[in-house]
C-alpha cells in the first residue's frame, strides 16, 4: 500500500510554513518539501515582515510569540521615501573659485505623517514590523512546524504533479513520488507546479519585478549613529530618481541588526526597454544599483560598510499575475506562486501576504476533509477566503495607474522635486577605476556560497533558437553572469553597455577622434549589428536561481528547480 499523507507542501518560505505549521498544530499529518539543503538559503527579502494582518491571519495571529521567539533584525519605526536627483556641478558656483568635485542634487523626503504620505506609504505601519534575513527567519519558522509534529524535508525538487485523472494526487520529486489528499503550492515566483496544473502560462516580462539588493556590513552602534535610531530600532526608506533611467520601480534601504541591505526592484518590461533604448548607459541590473549605491545620498549612509552578500530574486506582480483561479481538485496555490504581491508607493510588501493565504489554505484543507471532498467546488470556500487578498490587489491595480506610470517616472517626479524638494551640495569621489560587467560581478559572486551540480543543470537553453533572437536579452537582465555572447573578432561580453563602449573607442581609433561626436550613434548601430549575430553561452556555475532568463528567454530557455540541495546559499539575504 502507497503511503499518502494529509498534505503536502512545497516550499518553506512563509507561505509554506504558515500552512505547514496551522495543520501540523491541529494534529494533521503534513510535510513540507524544500528544495534547499536549509530553509531561507535560496529566498531573498526586500521588504519589511508585517507580524500583523487582517485579523486571524497574521504572523502574530499564527504564532502570538514570534516577537520574542524569532530571529528579527529591527523593528521598523520610521518609513521614508526620498525622491533624488542626479549630482551635477553646482551652477550657481560657475564663476565662483569652488572644487571641481563639487556636486549639487535636489532631494524630497516623504515621511510618515507628513501631507504627501497618505500617496505614499498609506499608513503601512501595524506596530510589529521587522526586519529580517530569510537565511535565519525562515529557518526558524521550518522549525516550528517540526516542533509541532510536521515532517519538513529538504533538498527535495518537486518536479512534478501526479495525477488521477482530473485531479492531483502528488507529486513528483527528484527522488521519489509522494501522495496526500491536498497539495499545497508554495513554491515561490519560479513555479512550474502552476503551469502543469493549468492554472497559467510561464510568466512574462510584464508580469515580473527584478530585484537585486547588496548587503554591507557596518556594525550596531554605527547604524544606529547614522541613521538617528535608538538600539533594537530600524527604518525602511524606498528611493527613486535618475539612477532608474526610465526603469520602473525604484530602491530601497533597510536597516538589520549589524547590516543594511541596500537594493533596486524594477518592471522587468521597463527595464529591458532601457536596455535596448540607453545601451549607452545601461548594461546590467547592477549600473542601476551602482548607480543609486554611488549617489551621496544613499553613499553616506555606507562609507567604510564592507560588502558581505549579492543576491537577486524575482517578485509577481500582483495585479498583473494573481491567479482568478488558485485551485483545480486536491491543489491549492498560496504566497508568491499565487501572485499574492502588492507594491505600496516605494515600499514592497509580500511575505504578510504569503503567510495569511497559507493559513487561509490550511483552513480550506479542514473544510474539505470535514465533508470528505478534495475536489475543485468543495475548495473553492478557498476563494471566500481570499477575498480580502483580492480587494489588495484590485487596489494595488488602482494605485499602479500613477505610481508606476511614464508620467510619474518621468517628468512629474522631476517637477515634484523641483517644487517641493531641497538642494543638497556635496564633495564626491571621481576615483573609481572603470571596470567591465563581468570582472564586476565576478567579485561579488565570489561572495557566495555555492555547490555546484556537476551532473545536472537547472536552466535548458536551446541554442539554435537563442542564438536566432536579434536581441537575445536575458543576456544583459541576468543579475550575474550565466549569459554572455560571444562577438567574432572582439570578445565576450556579458553587458551590452561594454560592447557598445569597445565599438565606440575602436571608431575613435579608426577614424582619430577624441570626443563621442557623431560616433555614438555608430556605435550604437554596431553594437545591435554585434549583438544580432553573436553567439550565447550559458555557465550555471554561480546561478542565484531569480528564474529572469526564463521571464524574457523562454521559449529558447527553460527553468526548473535544481537538485540535491545545490546552488546558492544565502546567508544574509
Amino acid at each position: 500500500m502507497v503511503d499518502k499523507h494529509d498534505v503536502i507542501v512545497v516550499g518553506a518560505g512563509p507561505g509554506g510554513c504558515a500552512a505547514a505549521y496551522y495543520l501540523a498544530k491541529r494534529g494533521y499529518d503534513v510535510v513540507l518539501l524544500e528544495k534547499a539543503k536549509v530553509p531561507g538559503q535560496r529566498n531573498v527579502t526586500g521588504g519589511v515582515l508585517y507580524g500583523s494582518y487582517i485579523p486571524g491571519y497574521g504572523l502574530i495571529d499564527l504564532i502570538p510569540e514570534f516577537e520574542s521567539e524569532a530571529p528579527l533584525e529591527r523593528r521598523v519605526v520610521r518609513y521614508r521615501l526620498a525622491m533624488i536627483s542626479s549630482p551635477s556641478y553646482p551652477g550657481e558656483y560657475r564663476y565662483r573659485s569652488v572644487s571641481p568635485d563639487a556636486r549639487s542634487y535636489r532631494v524630497l523626503e516623504i515621511t510618515e505623517g507628513s501631507l504627501l504620505d497618505r500617496f505614499v506609504h498609506r499608513r503601512i505601519s501595524t506596530g510589529h514590523d521587522y526586519t529580517v534575513i530569510r537565511a535565519k527567519f525562515d529557518r526558524w519558522l521550518s522549525r516550528k512546524v517540526e516542533e509541532v509534529g510536521g515532517i519538513v524535508v529538504t533538498a527535495t525538487a518537486v518536479e512534478d504533479l501526479v495525477f488521477e485523472g482530473d485531479r492531483v494526487v502528488g507529486v513528483r520529486t527528484d527522488r521519489e513520488e509522494l501522495y496526500a489528499d491536498l497539495v499545497i503550492d508554495a513554491s515561490g515566483v519560479t513555479s512550474k507546479l502552476v503551469i502543469k496544473a493549468g492554472l497559467r502560462g510561464p510568466l512574462q516580462p510584464w508580469q515580473v519585478y527584478h530585484g537585486v539588493k547588496q548587503v554591507y556590513q557596518l556594525g550596531e552602534e554605527e547604524i544606529n549613529r547614522r541613521f538617528g535610531l535608538k538600539s533594537g530600532e530600524g527604518v525602511a526608506i524606498a528611493v527613486m530618481g535618475d539612477f532608474l533611467h526610465g526603469a520602473i520601480g525604484g530602491g530601497f534601504i533597510y536597516t538589520n541588526k549589524d547590516t543594511i541591505s541596500v537594493g533596486i526592484v524594477v518592471s522587468i518590461d521597463s527595464m529591458i526597454n532601457s536596455m535596448r533604448k540607453e545601451v549607452d548607459k545601461m548594461g546590467k541590473p547592477l549600473d542601476i544599483l551602482e548607480e543609486m549605491v554611488s549617489h551621496p545620498y544613499v553613499s553616506r549612509y555606507l562609507e567604510g560598510a564592507k560588502l558581505v552578500e549579492y543576491s537577486a530574486h524575482n517578485i509577481p506582480k500582483g495585479y498583473k499575475t494573481m491567479l482568478e483561479k488558485p485551485l483545480r481538485s486536491g491543489f491549492l496555490v498560496v504566497g508568491d506562486a499565487l501572485g499574492a504581491f502588492v507594491k505600496i508607493g516605494g515600499l514592497i510588501d509580500g511575505m504578510r501576504r504569503a503567510i495569511a493565504t497559507g493559513i487561509m489554505a490550511a483552513q480550506t484543507y479542514i473544510y474539505a476533509r470535514k465533508h470528505h471532498d478534495f475536489s475543485e467546488k468543495t475548495l473553492a470556500v478557498y476563494l471566500d477566503l481570499l477575498e480580502p487578498i483580492y480587494r489588495d490587489i484590485r487596489r494595488s491595480a488602482r494605485n499602479s495607474l500613477l505610481s508606476e506610470s511614464r508620467l510619474l517616472y518621468g517628468p512629474g517626479y522631476r517637477l515634484i522635486l523641483r517644487l517641493l524638494g531641497r538642494s543638497e551640495t556635496t564633495i564626491i569621489n571621481n576615483q573609481a577605476v572603470e571596470r567591465d560587467a563581468i570582472q564586476r560581478i565576478q567579485e561579488r559572486t565570489g561572495l557566495l556560497v555555492y555547490e555546484e551540480d556537476r551532473v545536472y543543470s537547472h536552466i535548458r537553453v536551446d541554442y539554435e533558437r537563442a542564438n536566432r533572437d536579434p536581441y537575445k536579452l536575458w543576456v544583459p537582465a541576468c543579475p550575474v553572469n550565466c549569459y554572455t555572447i560571444s562577438v567574432p573578432g572582439k570578445g565576450i561580453f556579458a553587458s551590452y553597455r561594454d560592447l557598445y563602449r569597445y565599438n565606440l573607442e575602436m571608431l575613435r581609433r579608426s577614424k582619430g577622434l577624441k570626443g563621442n561626436g557623431s560616433l555614438a550613434s555608430e556605435a550604437i548601430r554596431e553594437t545591435w549589428r554585434d549583438v544580432a549575430r553573436a553567439e550565447v553561452r550559458f555557465d550555471h556555475v554561480a546561478c542565484v536561481s531569480c528564474g529572469t532568463c526564463w521571464v524574457i528567454g523562454h521559449p529558447a530557455i527553460e527553468f526548473n528547480p535544481e537538485r540535491g540541495g545545490h546552488g546558492v546559499k544565502f546567508r544574509y539575504s
